[in-house]
């Protein structure tokens, strides 16, 4: 379950970085409307929101919050890292996090794991 809530972290993570000018220019080569802007930074802030819940859930309040701002941290790395040297690569890994991330989350539920 920690590293599907990583890899939604790291999603959060993502977006909010994309919506960014600098950072969407470089990895789009174009600038973002306004629209588009907003709408990043809105998902980007539902996202650690909805791993802030994840990880109350799965943990408690206690090792909840505590979890939950170790995987901001090192998912923060990750996408300063992405940025600093493959911008361009970021939606794709976005997207494998996101699509690992459910298939772990469907295999917590049915107990595969």
């Amino acid at each position: 379950m920690i590293l599907s809530l990583l890899g939604f972290s790291y999603l959060a993570f993502g977006l909010l970085a994309l919506a960014m000018f600098s950072h969407y220019r470089d990895t789009f080569a174009k600038a973002p409307n306004p629209q588009q802007a907003k709408a990043l930074y809105v998902a980007g802030w539902i996202g650690i929101a909805g791993t802030f819940w994840g990880c109350i859930a799965t943990q408690g309040a206690a090792y909840g919050s505590i979890l939950f701002f170790g995987l901001l941290s090192f998912a923060g790395l990750l996408v300063i890292l992405m940025l600093s040297y493959r911008a361009k690569l970021l939606p794709y890994s976005m997207a494998i996090s996101t699509l690992l991330s459910s298939v772990l989350v469907v295999m917590n539920q049915y107990q595969f794991v």
